[in-house]
């Protein structure tokens, strides 16, 4: 599924993420890495291996794309790493595997404390609003933005009914100039009731994008 935003042509993926193809860069948001290690200091029940996940699946995307740019548009982490927590180093190993690859984070809500950590996993900080190359990224919405813009942090999905079963599924909602990526990180809820003023609704059901009524 392809949109445009001005002047710009993007992709939307069934992985939760958008191409842009003249930049070669791939954009996500809300990854949310580490969450599973915070619920599991809080006693819940949750199984390990969530972050290696995460991070093959970006793996994935960049080596089909043979992306150059990863655009994160906010909440890469769920919160600072606490001491005993090992996946700012599985990060950290992760990041070695792709010397060649810039990355940029539009700092989230949940992006805090980050600055000994950005620097070993080779991420440049951005605030938002982040304006490149007339495309102006945020982490979230917000009703001022002029022209083309890309945001994340809202989390959307779609409920779709036939007789009494209900399927939610994630989204990608677009108004006017403006796009809301779906949550990458599959460890995060989804929002079928969010405050965008939604003009165009785009669901992601299994291997492809579709144009939802």
């Amino acid at each position: 599924m392809e949109i445009r935003l001005g002047k710009h042509q993007l992709e939307l993926l069934p992985e939760r993420a958008a191409w842009w193809p003249a930049r070669r860069a791939l954009l996500l948001a809300d990854v949310h890495l580490g969450k599973d290690q915070v619920f599991r200091r809080q006693g819940l029940a949750v199984p390990a291996g969530v972050v290696a996940q995460d991070l093959a699946r970006i793996d994935a995307l960049i080596q089909r794309l043979r992306a150059r740019r990863l655009l994160i548009l906010g909440d890469w982490v769920h919160a600072p790493p606490a001491p005993d927590d090992d996946w700012p180093q599985q990060i950290a190993a992760w990041r070695r595997t792709h010397p060649d690859l810039a990355i940029d984070l539009v700092l989230g809500n949940h992006d805090r404390d980050l600055s000994a950590w950005l620097p070993a996993w080779g991420i440049q900080a951005r605030q938002e609003p982040w304006p490149l190359d007339g495309l102006c990224l945020v982490h979230a919405w917000q009703p001022n933005l002029d022209g083309p813009s890309v945001s994340g942090h809202l989390h959307p999905g779609i409920v779709l009914k036939s007789g009494r079963d209900r399927l939610r599924l994630p989204a990608f909602l677009a108004h006017d100039q403006h796009l809301v990526l779906p949550a990458f990180g599959r460890f995060t809820g989804l929002d079928d009731q969010t405050s965008f003023p939604v003009g165009r609704r785009y669901v992601i059901a299994g291997q492809r994008v579709m144009a939802a009524p």
